[in-house]
C-alpha cells in the first residue's frame, strides 16, 4: 500500500539510506525537477542544490534533522535543466526497531508561484 501511495500522492518524494544516497523518487518528483528516476538513484540529493543556501543553511538543516528526527522548511533547489524553483520540504528520519537510522524520507511541494 505504501508504494502505490507514494506513487500517486501529487507531493514529491524522496526516499535515500542512512548516508544520504537516492533510494527512490516517485513520479511527482520526476515532474517537477525533470530528473528521471534510473537517472537520480544513486545519486546525492545536493544534486539539486540551487546555489541559494549558504553551507550554514544546510549545517543548521542537519543538526536539526540528527536531533529531531524531523526538519521542515522553505529550500530553493535547481530543475534538470537548470531552471530554479522554490519548494516546501518536510523530510523525516525513519528508524529501526533498534532506534537507529536507516533512511531519510523528503517530501516537497512547489510553490515557486507563490514567491513570486
Amino acid at each position: 500500500m505504501s508504494y502505490q501511495v507514494m506513487k500517486s500522492t501529487p507531493l514529491g518524494m524522496m526516499v535515500t539510506d542512512k548516508k544520504g544516497k537516492i533510494i527512490t523518487v516517485n513520479p511527482s518528483f520526476t515532474k517537477v525537477t525533470g530528473f528521471d528516476e534510473e537517472e537520480i538513484v544513486g545519486k546525492n540529493p545536493n544534486i539539486l542544490q540551487s546555489g541559494k543556501q549558504s553551507d550554514a543553511f544546510y549545517e543548521e538543516l542537519w543538526k536539526t534533522l540528527l536531533t529531531k528526527g524531523a526538519w521542515q522548511g522553505e529550500i530553493w533547489n535547481k530543475r534538470k535543466d537548470g531552471r530554479l524553483y522554490l519548494e516546501w520540504l518536510t523530510i523525516n528520519a525513519i528508524y529501526d526497531d533498534a532506534g537507529e537510522v536507516i533512511q531519510y524520507a523528503g517530501v516537497f511541494s512547489e510553490v515557486t508561484d507563490k514567491a513570486e
